[in-house]
């Protein structure tokens, strides 16, 4: 085909970055991920240690294991102390704008964890007012075993 041109990536990348990917290494470096078998055996831990129950709601259908702090933001697969198991509203409500009722986790450690709802206008308004109105709180702790 005449006239096709190699599409190239616009994003600003240090040298040393260029020089690993070129090496064939990994396109960035950071936290380790865990490879899917892993995946599999984290999120059976996380489930079964909150006997397979949103943590927040208490629903026993559709769970998923959430990220407390995002990947993205420092968190990591392997920290199974903010690893939360939600179901899958609960887990939607934690993306939410906060004029609609963002849920907020807080780790306590050990497993445990403070959920709530949060409303405002921004971020911002629901920090500086102390979290404003917080019409549903609930504190999780697993049964001792």
């Amino acid at each position: 085909m005449a006239g096709s041109r190699r599409l190239t990536n616009r994003v600003r990348m240090g040298r040393a970055s260029r020089r690993r990917i070129r090496a064939g290494g990994p396109l960035a470096l950071g936290r380790p991920a865990a490879n899917l078998e892993q995946w599999r055996e984290i999120r059976a831990q996380v489930l079964a240690r909150a006997r397979w129950v949103c943590q927040a709601c208490g629903v026993r259908t559709r769970l998923d294991v959430h990220h407390v702090t995002k990947r993205a933001q420092g968190g990591s697969d392997f920290d199974l102390n903010r690893l939360i198991a939600l179901c899958r509203n609960c887990h939607a409500q934690t993306d939410v704008p906060f004029r609609q009722g963002r849920l907020i986790i807080t780790p306590l450690g050990e497993g445990r964890f403070r959920c709530e709802v949060r409303h405002g206008e921004s971020k911002w308004s629901v920090a500086q007012s102390g979290g404003g109105g917080t019409p549903h709180t609930s504190w999780y702790r697993p049964p001792l075993r």
